[in-house]
């Protein structure tokens, strides 16, 4: 802080008006002169008085005036939320303005027995079921991915490699090894009753 307020006196230097006709005089402005310009009044051009720079941050009252409204915040939580000892007249007055300043209670609507029942979320790593938009995969997972052994059973037309021999349609299923989602290894694709061999 000593550093920052002595380079702050080196570009700049502060001084109060003498001039008892002058408005800043009257108001005791500090004035904010730079070092190099010359020391007089920015309204009437006399010689200034120099001082301190003012200070900066909070001031003692501001800092007066939100400890006591802390205090006081506290003193009411207190009075309101702690018991009192003493005689039954006591505890009712304190219950009854609890209950008048409590906020009403909200019933949340029945729920339809007709609404479906929500599914659990996918396993991220392990066995599982995933949807994969074209077909539903049921085995090993990693990420929330194909990755292991599993099989697919599609809903819709797919190329189940880069090939136009090998498209599946909805109904038909591809068992294999998967990696990282995509089929990896030898895999068996059932077919209208067939049975191939594919490799990717």
């Amino acid at each position: 802080m000593a550093t920052s307020n002595r380079g702050e006196r080196l570009r700049y230097r502060y001084g109060i008006c003498l001039n008892d006709n002058c408005s800043k005089c009257k108001s005791k402005e500090k004035q904010q002169i730079a070092a190099r310009k010359e020391f007089v009044c920015e309204e009437c051009g006399k010689p200034l008085r120099e001082c301190p720079p003012p200070k900066t941050g909070p001031s003692k009252k501001l800092i007066m005036a939100i400890a006591a409204g802390v205090v006081a915040a506290l003193v009411a939580v207190g009075i309101v939320f702690i018991p009192r000892g003493g005689s039954d007249a006591d505890n009712t007055v304190v219950n009854d303005t609890i209950e008048k300043t409590a906020p009403a209670v909200v019933d949340t609507p029945p729920v339809k027995k007709d609404e479906p029942k929500k599914v659990d979320p996918v396993p991220l790593n392990g066995r599982g079921t995933v949807d994969l938009g074209y077909g539903k995969y049921t085995g090993d997972l990693k990420n929330g991915k194909p990755h292991g052994w599993g099989t697919i059973t599609y809903t819709k037309s797919t190329k189940i490699v880069n090939s136009k021999d090998f498209v599946a349609n909805p109904g038909d299923t591809f068992e294999g090894e998967f990696r990282d989602g995509k089929i990896s290894g030898q895999g068996y694709w059932k077919h209208d009753g067939n049975q191939t061999v594919v490799k990717p």
